[in-house]
């Protein structure tokens, strides 16, 4: 029983170490870009050996792929869950406001993989596109569901569920640079609303209008 107490404990300060050498790193990418930053930088900003971020990550690409699929997959467990029992206004605001509360919450993250992902067409290719088509997907299956049911006239579910995930991304592009401050959670939950009205309702004073 001592042993595998003291196991677990070994595990859990590894897992500890892990997330503050990615939490450095990411801090690190972010400022000087992927290219720009050294390995003995981000072991500096997590107060850590050199050395030490190679015995979990082998070379600085490592970092930024674990870097991307820590936030990647956190962001699907937040984007995937649709409340079916919620009206479809509801649910969509829901959803939109809690994936803005995690753009806002792990803005750095996002911000020191972008533009990386941006360029390099292996990152893009392997990491990012498969699980952007995933949120899109359930995106889309969840807007098939509600015109099953009644709840919305027949459309192209594909493209709205694009459209609705290039709003959210526009909200939260000069967060993630930087350049205006994270919202609140009201402010989050007003946003996403909006987000919801324009896409469910549209801009026309009427029907005929």
């Amino acid at each position: 029983m001592v042993g595998e107490s003291g196991r677990a404990r070994r595990e859990r300060r590894g897992e500890r170490r892990r997330e503050e050498i990615l939490s450095a790193a990411a801090r690190v990418f972010a400022a000087k870009g992927y290219h720009g930053a050294t390995t003995r930088e981000i072991a500096e900003a997590a107060d850590v050996a050199e050395g030490t971020i190679f015995n979990y990550f082998p070379t600085k690409r490592d970092l930024l792929v674990a870097l991307f699929e820590r936030g990647a997959d956190r962001m699907l467990a937040v984007a995937l869950q649709y409340d079916d029992a919620l009206p479809v206004a509801e649910a969509l605001t829901d959803r939109l406001a809690t994936v803005l509360g995690f753009y806002a919450r792990n803005r750095v993250y996002i911000r020191a993989i972008a533009a990386e992902a941006w360029t390099d067409p292996q990152l893009l290719e392997t990491y990012v596109l498969p699980r952007l088509q995933r949120v899109a997907g359930a995106l889309s299956e969840f807007l098939r569901a509600r015109i099953s049911a009644g709840h919305l006239r027949p459309f192209d579910c594909d493209l709205g569920a694009r459209l609705l995930m290039g709003m959210v991304a526009a909200l939260m592009l000069p967060i993630v640079r930087g350049t205006q401050e994270p919202p609140g959670v009201a402010e989050r939950r007003r946003l996403a609303a909006s987000v919801v009205d324009l896409f469910l309702r549209g801009v026309a004073a009427s029907a005929g209008g």
